[in-house]
């Protein structure tokens, strides 16, 4: 069985000849099976109709950073709707699936490996499924798509199950790429966690506040794809062999898998936001107390000696040579009482 990746659609694989020319040379790729039995790689555009023709043929094509004679030869071979080409070219389209009877057109995020966790990267990725072909686009390269066309093409007898496995095959890909981000995530929030009650500072404030915005943004491109994988699980799929629900019911699985983990993440780190304030609360309150003190402790002798210090013609003891002491070792007396309530309420 073959186990090379998509080769560049149009090169003659004997002489090397360029055949058809479409854009750059390494935007269009295409992996055919012929009778579920043999795979062909490098598919020359001028044959794309022949293959569409043959129901025993099943055609993935895929392109990355489809230009506008991409488009057109998309609209050309296999007669897409404008409307979906017109997403496909605009982009930032929300996950869904668009039935237009001939084929299926979805819309999907995958997740791309970065090195900041906390601003994890996703790629929108663009399929349309018919009965006998699934046309994949993207404006960046997505690594789950090689791991897919890799596992694919290593499938055996599995090829014979059509579209349906070669869907399930790039779906499985795409959402297992969320793994990685989520471990990482997790992993993060782990450390986080660990310094909350001791060294946490702003800066861990702030990962966390990233965190957050990472877990909504990755569980607002995967949510709705638990209603794509719905249209794919109903039964008698005119697309889809009756073989093929099992696999897609394990996407599901995954998808709600990682959802619930998204949430419990989230629901982590809003904890340890929460907590953080409170910590940070008590912290401040314990400082109030000891400031409360310290302006009290200030307030009895500015009172005192402010008192006892003012010019009148006669204040008590303030002719006696020990009248200085008494008055000091007064105020200092009540200093001390105020320390001693202080400390016996548990405010130093």
């Amino acid at each position: 069985m073959a186990t090379e990746h998509f080769k560049t659609t149009g090169q003659d694989t004997t002489t090397g000849s360029q055949s058809h020319s479409v854009g750059s040379s390494e935007k269009v790729r295409t992996l055919a099976c012929l009778a579920g039995v043999s795979l062909e790689r490098g598919v020359p555009l001028e044959d794309v109709r022949e293959y569409l023709n043959d129901p025993d043929t099943l055609l993935w094509m895929d392109v990355l950073d489809a230009g506008p004679d991409e488009l057109s030869m998309l609209l050309e071979e296999f007669g897409f709707h404008p409307l979906a080409l017109e997403d496909v070219a605009k982009e930032q389209q929300r996950p869904k699936v668009d039935d237009y009877k001939s084929y299926l057109f979805v819309v999907t995020y995958g997740v791309l490996p970065v090195d900041d966790v906390a601003a994890p990267q996703t790629a929108e990725l663009h399929l349309f499924i018919g009965r006998n072909y699934l046309v994949t686009v993207h404006r960046r390269r997505l690594p789950a798509l090689e791991e897919a066309a890799s596992r694919w093409m290593r499938s055996g007898p599995l090829l014979r199950e059509g579209v349906g496995y070669l869907v399930y095959t790039v779906l499985d890909a795409v959402v297992d790429s969320y793994f990685p981000a989520l471990d990482a995530i997790e992993e993060d929030m782990t450390e986080i966690e660990s310094v909350l009650f001791s060294e946490f500072h702003e800066g861990h404030m702030q990962r966390l506040v990233q965190l957050k915005r990472g877990l909504v943004g990755l569980r607002r491109v995967l949510s709705p794809m638990r209603d794509i994988l719905h249209v794919f699980l109903r039964p008698n799929h005119p697309f889809f062999s009756a073989g093929t629900r099992v696999y897609f019911q394990d996407v599901y699985d995954h998808v709600l898998r990682i959802l619930d983990a998204l949430e419990i993440q989230r629901e982590t780190a809003a904890g340890a936001t929460d907590a953080y304030l409170t910590i940070s609360s008590n912290r401040l309150n314990l400082t109030m107390k000891k400031l409360t003190v310290v302006t009290v402790a200030v307030a009895i002798l500015g009172a005192v000696f402010g008192a006892w210090g003012m010019n009148f013609a006669y204040i008590p003891l303030s002719e006696p040579w020990w009248g200085f002491w008494v008055v000091l070792g007064g105020a200092a007396t009540l200093v001390a009482g105020v320390l001693w309530l202080a400390r016996k309420q548990k405010w130093l």
